[in-house]
């Protein structure tokens, strides 16, 4: 990404950063805040053209470079032409954030195969074609970080989401797997958990009387913002963060604590 001449270098000055599910939520603040530190930014969304369009504009209207590619990371070889699109771009990838997913409301017992198997592929297997993809190129490197965002469901379940706290739970455990696997290679995995964040997706699962719950049962008071988890991505994704390895940072308001 080439920069105005008054820009000011950011502690992600030439790292390649690829975000899933960037252009919306958590992953468009993500997408945002690596580029505001000078990070070369490549982000994915499934199907949202305006969303994607959008959120290009406004990094430009920053002075900021991020570029937008249409892909199904729940299908491998999206997944992998994503990868292969960006490293074609850039030559190398240093942060790969995988953020893309799916939340559906369904009780179990009237839950399909069809949906269980929709909601683990777009939250589970979509982190793993995506860290396949990416772990060639940060080997070769000696170097990488990998954060995976994971969700509160995944530690403590949620009625009506089965599906989803099933596949999030199986991201933590993949991500402490995986980090035993590559930490020999330079290559850190770390995983992010978000409680109640003020998103689209969210939101839109919730009324009134929901949302006044959830903040009712957080001991901040509070939801939490997509630019507050941003914030715990780029920790773990910068040089502060080298000695942390297999971790899952919480941001959830106290949701969690014991």
């Amino acid at each position: 990404m080439r920069q105005p001449a008054n820009a000011t270098q950011g502690k992600f000055t030439d790292r390649v950063v690829l975000v899933t599910g960037g252009s919306r939520g958590i992953g468009r603040a993500v997408v945002l805040a690596f580029a505001a530190q000078s990070a070369q930014v490549a982000f994915c969304y499934h199907s949202n053209h305006t969303a994607a369009g959008a959120l290009c504009q406004e990094a430009a209207a920053s002075g900021w470079t991020v570029h937008a590619y249409q892909a199904d990371v729940a299908d491998p070889a999206q997944a992998e032409g994503f990868v292969a699109q960006a490293v074609a771009r850039f030559g190398r990838v240093d942060v790969m954030v995988n953020n893309a997913g799916r939340f559906v409301r369904t009780p179990v017992a009237e839950m399909n195969p069809d949906e269980w198997e929709q909601v683990i592929r777009s939250n589970l297997y979509s982190v793993f074609y995506c860290c396949r993809a990416v772990l060639p190129h940060m080997a070769r490197q000696g170097s990488g970080s990998i954060i995976n965002l994971a969700s509160i469901a995944g530690k403590r379940g949620s009625a009506y989401h089965a599906h989803y706290a099933a596949a999030k739970g199986g991201v933590l455990a993949f991500t402490r797997s995986l980090a035993r696997e590559v930490i020999g290679q330079g290559i850190r995995v770390n995983a992010v958990c978000p409680g109640r964040v003020a998103t689209e997706l969210l939101l839109a699962e919730a009324g009134p009387d929901e949302e006044a719950r959830w903040r009712a049962d957080t001991p901040i008071g509070r939801l939490g913002t997509p630019e507050e988890v941003a914030a715990a991505v780029l920790f773990l994704a910068g040089d502060d963060a080298a000695y942390i390895v297999g971790e899952t940072l919480d941001v959830d308001g106290g949701l969690l604590m014991d």
